[in-house]
């Protein structure tokens, strides 16, 4: 009885040693060569692997024959493997990955003779000291001192395209006409004094209820349109007004009609953008005047315009 126990003993351990080590050549099946089941050879799974890293290592290019014989010869391992010949199929995927990792050996270079020695240069004089950094040395630069990335002429000053004594770096007004005296911004004098910064009211008048702009006025208008262009930074507003005449909806309507038209026409003259200026229509809320006699009456029937100019 304790010999037969004994033997039985000795039988399973052999059985679960025989387990042991056969599951050691396995590893989970990623489907690479259609074969089924939850575990393969790993032997398998190392040839392809090997193959596909020598073609990402563009060996596949650089020793075409020797690649495709590698590739054939783990194709044919998953034939034999497929066909129930583990262990031949296992034994021909070892020998394909030896294959594909021994792809393309390195070629011995022979090695060039040492060139001779090269004396060394003479050192390379200092170059020319240019303190402001512009391009032109300080020997030549007539304008020492110019603020780090603004554009230089030769003589290392700054660039002012339009001539009129304001460089194009601080020029708000670029493009200013020859002779047109300018502030220290660049921009034209006169326009400046009339138009920024101050509600300015337009002598521009109206046939009772229309909006419609009579030829006459377009010089008025021309005046805004020019200003605008020599300021292309400034913003602003068209504003209409009206006197008391009629009903609050009305006259609403109205200077707003108003406000657009001269809107549209500066717009369309002098291709002004549009969201430069806004217009905007107050009706009789803004009265500078009394509604009770004609000359008042007359006063609060206007067009303002209020620019900003940067």
């Amino acid at each position: 009885m304790k010999k037969v126990l004994r033997g039985s003993l000795f039988l399973a351990a052999a059985i679960s040693a025989a387990s042991l080590f056969g599951c050691a050549n396995y590893e989970v099946n990623t489907n690479r060569g259609n074969i089924p089941g939850k575990y393969i050879r790993y032997e398998m799974q190392e040839s392809d692997r090997a193959v596909e890293a020598a073609r990402m290592a563009g060996k596949d290019k650089m020793c075409p024959a020797e690649f495709k014989a590698a590739e054939d010869a783990k194709n044919n391992a998953y034939d034999v493997f497929r066909s129930c010949r583990t262990e031949e199929g296992a034994a021909l995927a070892k020998k394909a990955t030896e294959k594909a990792n021994a792809l393309c050996p390195p070629r011995a270079v022979e090695k060039a003779p040492a060139p001779a020695p090269v004396p060394a240069p003479a050192p390379a004089p200092a170059p020319p000291a240019d303190s402001d950094h512009d391009g032109v040395i300080d020997a030549l630069d007539k304008c020492p001192g110019t603020p780090a990335g603004v554009a230089v002429d030769g003589n290392g000053c700054p660039i002012d395209s339009d001539k009129d004594g304001v460089a194009d770096y601080l020029d708000k007004c670029p493009g200013t006409p020859a002779g047109t005296a300018v502030n220290a911004s660049g921009c034209p004098l006169e326009a400046a004094k009339k138009f920024c910064d101050k509600p300015v009211v337009i002598p521009i008048l109206f046939d009772f209820g229309k909006s419609e702009i009579k030829a006459k006025y377009y010089d008025e208008l021309d005046t805004i349109g020019k200003f605008l262009k020599e300021f292309p930074n400034s913003k602003g507003t068209i504003d209409g007004h009206t006197d008391s005449v009629g009903g609050p909806k009305f006259n609403q309507k109205l200077s707003l009609a108003r406000a657009e038209k001269i809107h549209s026409y500066l717009i369309k003259k002098f291709g002004i953008e549009g969201s430069r200026i806004t217009a905007k229509g107050h009706g009789e809320t803004k009265p500078v005047a009394s509604n009770k006699d004609s000359a008042g009456r007359a006063k609060n029937r206007r067009i303002e315009t209020a620019f900003s100019c940067e």
